[in-house]
């Protein structure tokens, strides 16, 4: 629900996309963006540090305002 709703409001403000990342493999995560319609757009190498490890991840994208 919260990802749909932050589509709701970027397309409401006129933005163009919407960027998300995920830990790689998170399959949770994965499958919300997915059913909020993002796509995943590449891969990440060690994009954040979480418990002191660099950690890869996948970035995703949501064109929002019909341009796709």
């Amino acid at each position: 629900a919260a990802a749909r709703e932050a589509v709701r409001i970027a397309r409401a403000a006129g933005l163009h996309r919407l960027e998300a990342s995920t830990l790689v493999g998170n399959g949770g995560s994965e499958e919300v963006l997915t059913r909020a319609g993002f796509d995943p757009i590449g891969i990440a190498p060690a994009y954040l540090r979480i418990d002191g490890a660099w950690s890869d991840h996948t970035l995703w994208q949501r064109v929002v305002d019909g341009a796709r």
